[in-house]
């Protein structure tokens, strides 16, 4: 089961493992969530690009296709994940929300990837009082720049 505590995500108890990116910037308190896909099936590859200087890119978590999670930021500091983006009239997005990026190309979502995003969804939901959980396609501006997380992820088993 997951929880949040102090702005981190733990698995029954104990913390997910935390690998750090420097690309962030200050404190936000999140009121939505952010779906994403990386764009190929390497979780190494990801947490690799996402954590280095050189990407200016990050998020808060990436989920690996077999359901393993890493935790690059704490919830209440701003990732760079959405980019140009607004939000039911607000422009902006990094600065009210928490950014998961999948593993994969949005082709396929194995069960252990989807049952990791749901349990994470329901407690940042519960740590947080979000207001919604969207793609990033939903945000991203003009429309149609970005095409995550694409039209085959399962929100019918996530979104709470």
């Amino acid at each position: 089961m997951y929880s949040v505590k102090n702005h981190w995500l733990y698995l029954n108890g104990k913390r997910v493992t935390h690998r750090p990116s420097p690309n962030h910037g200050g404190v936000i308190t999140p009121r939505i969530i952010v779906i994403h896909y990386t764009g190929d099936n390497s979780l190494s590859g990801a947490l690799s690009w996402l954590c280095s200087p050189k990407a200016g890119v990050s998020a808060h978590l990436v989920i690996g296709k077999d359901g393993t999670v890493y935790q690059l930021l704490p919830f209440n500091l701003r990732g760079w994940h959405a980019g140009v983006s607004s939000y039911d009239g607000e422009s902006g997005v990094n600065n009210f929300s928490i950014g998961i990026e999948n593993v994969g190309r949005g082709d396929a979502w194995p069960a252990s990837q989807v049952e990791a995003n749901r349990a994470i969804i329901e407690a940042l939901f519960a740590a947080y009082g979000l207001e919604d959980v969207v793609g990033h396609e939903d945000v991203a501006t003009p429309p149609g720049r970005k095409a995550d997380p694409g039209p085959r992820y399962p929100w019918d088993r996530v979104a709470t």
